[in-house]
């Protein structure tokens, strides 16, 4: 199998070990109001949009204003467990760098939003190994549909076809399938189901396999990869946007409303 062209990786339990810290957020929150969610849907949250996620609540429940109640608590709580809590993930730095060294571009398609998602490479030391980032509030649909990974790899100027997507989770898997792409999942909360196993080009048991699963011959980068995809300048991603606090959810697909759900940002 020849090297791709690009590996894309997802952040959210692929990079940085947030949904370790998320699912624990949401059990404590649902315990704090009582609620008794099943686990099916705590297992569907993995690499699931906040709109999506709400859908769930209210089918289950039947309570808007409850499902209101249980994120409102579940940020408050995620909020005070992030910085104490949140690491990268065994390996991801060390994938990245292995995926650079090979001559291969790299880059980030996330759900998270710019704002919140920034933050996190730039305090692991990722962001500068990446030729583009590409955020949730850039593209019209989230995961499962593949408007991330097209997007990302229009930017750096391959064919879909030509990269490889490595994600934690079911609608990661099939946004990236969707989008033609060879896909690795390195599953932690998702199960490897059948049906997703079948979706992808391996399941890996982390990332420290990345390399040798993907990789292959990997040379220096031939002078079209090398143009294609030059690493951005890091103005692009550094610079302030001076934005009001306007409750934008951490793993959001779209900008708020104009009637923000929180009085902050949630992650502020």
């Amino acid at each position: 199998m020849s090297a791709p062209q690009a590996v894309i990786f997802d952040m959210d339990g692929t990079l940085v070990d947030t949904e370790r810290v998320s699912q624990t957020a949401w059990r404590r929150a649902a315990a704090d109001l009582g609620l008794d969610v099943p686990e099916r849907i705590w297992h569907a949250f993995v690499g699931c949009s906040m709109p999506n996620a709400r859908a769930m609540i209210d089918a289950e429940f039947g309570d808007p204003a409850l499902t209101e109640r249980l994120f409102a608590r579940h940020f408050e709580i995620f909020r005070a467990l992030r910085d104490e809590g949140l690491e990268p993930c065994d390996g991801a730095l060390e994938a990245i760098r292995a995926v650079v060294d090979a001559g291969v571009t790299a880059a980030l398609a996330t759900t998270t939003v710019r704002e919140h998602a920034l933050p996190l490479m730039e305090r692991f030391g990722m962001a500068p190994y990446f030729a583009t980032m590409t955020f949730g509030d850039e593209i019209e649909h989230a995961k499962p549909a593949p408007d991330i990974y097209l997007e990302a790899a229009r930017r750096l100027g391959v064919d879909p076809a030509s990269c490889v997507a490595v994600e934690d989770s079911v609608n990661g898997v099939r946004a990236a399938h969707a989008a033609g792409m060879r896909t690795y999942m390195v599953p932690e909360w998702a199960e490897a189901t059948p049906e997703v196993t079948a979706l992808c080009e391996g399941v890996l048991g982390s990332l420290h396999e990345l390399a040798g699963a993907v990789l292959g011959e990997a040379r220096r980068p031939s002078a079209s990869v090398a143009s294609a995809a030059p690493a951005a300048p890091r103005d692009e991603f550094i610079r302030a946007e001076n934005e009001d606090d306007d409750g934008y959810d951490p793993y959001s697909d779209r900008r708020p409303d104009p009637e923000p759900l929180f009085e902050r940002d949630p992650w502020a």
